[in-house]
């Protein structure tokens, strides 16, 4: 099998680790950061299973094999890997590891530790739950001719590999401690990343200390980090007394103007109109009657005005930009006259609500009754979802839980409709469509459901290596899962935040989940 140009071109391009963008001034070393975490303590620090709640306080503890390059989103660089080469066939990725890396308990990490971790991701054992295990189906084995050689064998040729072996939840673990330690890594943190875990106080703080050990030369710069567990109105309050660096979440116009007005010109406004591939949706447990009925499904997510109910929560959130399956404004995005034409996205709504109630009594439910299970963080949305579906005659018990409850709950399936926001890192289809492949093999599929066309439809997307035809499939793609409604897709980020002046390394991102390990961030000095 030969493997087109354009893919061996994009593999060879990322062949080490991308050079630092020049900068107009040099890091110092020194100083905490200090930022707020909006989630409160996740039940297990276990990264297979980690959730946006474990990742920001865990990611500066741990390695990566390779890691998203913010400054050449999407592009990848090495981290663990000095340089990376791949087969003319595609078929086989060998990576050289960086000699001299050491864990936080002074331990050397080789091949074998990489191996390990990336088969428990791929290949979990009985009690570990990977949600990203479907992510890795193409991988054959992993083999380690010594250690510092890393070989990944393909069963197909996978154009987002690289992409997927660099996810945030790829962390590196240690093999001789996972075999001998139970409560590794679900409780127990140890890595070999930039910061070792100072404490951590469980609903207070989460401290780390820079790792002097650390093979990255200088790096980090930071002395330590502190992620603080307030709420979101707290962490307002600590950014305009200057508590804390900056928000890790979107901020409303409001929000940042009241930031602005008592910060003055200490700090700077980043990420207005940057739309990150973080979004939210409602899924549906296809599982329960009736919502294994897609008529019902389809009446559900026509009874959504997405424009206007945008305005809305432009007022209440940063996570109000209307799109589909795909992020708005990338590269697979539909116009939005285009997207206008797919259901749900229609402008008008008296139209679309009379389908839906159509829908509804044809399926024999004119006057259904739904329970919504809600997080903490998207009771709005909640409340948005729960009028929307009224105008259709549908009652919904909106429930607004505990996170870990939330999280068990969708795990279980004790719900008919969750909210839900899959914390993709990158906009490639093949990762953000992963949540939606067939239950059987993917424990992070919500919906529950299997469907074979699906499965079929995502894996031509994902072998299809012609930049104009995999856009075309992956719109085939998009419109199969609209119309089918396994999910309801409410609303993207925009990324707008506050941050402070002191702190250096930090560009305007497209992503949330980039430069999360912190080796590059720095304080610059106060000025006296």
């Amino acid at each position: 099998m030969k493997i087109s140009h354009a893919l061996l071109a994009m593999w060879v391009a990322g062949m080490a680790s991308s050079p630092a963008l020049a900068q107009s001034e040099q890091p110092v070393r020194g100083g905490t950061l200090v930022i707020p975490v909006h989630f409160p303590d996740p039940p297990s620090f276990d990264c297979a299973a980690a959730g946006p709640s474990a990742l920001f306080r865990i990611s500066p503890h741990y390695s990566l094999l390779l890691r998203v390059d913010a400054e050449r989103y999407p592009e990848v660089k090495g981290e663990l890997a000095k340089s990376w080469t791949v087969s003319p066939d595609g078929l086989t990725l060998t990576f050289k590891l960086h000699p001299n890396v050491k864990f936080h308990d002074g331990s050397p990490l080789t091949s074998t530790d990489v191996k390990v971790s990336l088969d428990r991701l791929r290949n979990p054992p009985p009690g570990v739950v990977s949600l990203r295990k479907a992510m890795f189906d193409d991988v054959e084995a992993i083999d380690t001719p010594d250690a510092q050689t890393l070989v990944v064998r393909l069963s197909k040729p996978n154009a987002a590999m690289l992409q997927q072996l660099a996810m945030p939840y790829a962390c590196i673990y240690s093999a001789k401690l996972l075999a001998s330690d139970p409560s590794y890594p679900t409780k127990k943190v140890m890595g070999s990343g930039p910061f070792k875990l100072e404490r951590h106080v469980s609903g207070t703080e989460w401290v780390g200390t820079r790792f002097d050990d650390y093979f990255e030369p200088g790096k980090p710069y930071l002395d330590g980090f502190r992620a603080l567990t307030v709420s979101s109105p707290a962490a307002i309050n600590a950014s305009m007394s200057g508590q804390v660096h900056y928000s890790l979440r979107a901020l409303t116009v409001s929000e940042v103007e009241r930031i602005k007005a008592a910060r003055g010109d200490t700090v700077k406004v980043v990420g207005q109109n940057n739309v990150t591939p973080v979004r939210i949706w409602v899924a549906f447990n296809t599982t329960r009657p009736p919502l294994n009925d897609v008529r019902v499904r389809r009446a559900l997510t026509l009874a959504l005005d997405r424009w206007n109910g945008s305005k809305a929560m432009a007022g209440l959130t940063g996570i109000n930009v209307v799109g589909g399956m795909v992020r708005p404004g990338s590269t697979f995005a539909r116009s939005t006259a285009e997207l206008e034409k797919e259901l749900g996205f229609g402008r008008n709504m008296a139209e679309a609500r009379a389908e839906a109630r159509r829908l509804l009594a044809e399926a024999g439910h004119p006057n259904l009754k739904l329970s919504l299970v809600n997080g903490q963080g998207y009771s709005f949305l909640g409340v948005y979802v729960a009028d929307q579906l009224r105008q259709i005659g549908v009652t919904v018990d909106h429930q607004v839980v505990d996170n870990p409850q939330w999280y068990a709950r969708r795990l279980s399936g004790e719900f008919d409709l969750t909210t839900e926001a899959p914390p993709e890192y990158v906009d490639d289809p093949t990762v953000q469509f992963s949540m939606l492949t067939s239950y059987k093999n993917n424990p992070s599929n919500t919906t529950r459901a299997n469907d074979e066309q699906l499965d079929a439809l995502y894996e031509a997307q994902m072998r299809e290596v012609d930049p104009v035809k995999r856009r075309a499939r992956v719109h085939e793609l998009e419109s199969y899962v609209l119309n089918q409604a396994y999910v309801m897709p409410l609303f993207w980020q925009n990324w707008t935040r506050v941050i402070s002046n002191e702190v250096g390394g930090v560009p305007d991102m497209p992503s949330n989940f980039l430069k999360m390990e912190l080796s590059d961030v720095w304080l610059r000095p106060e000025k006296k």
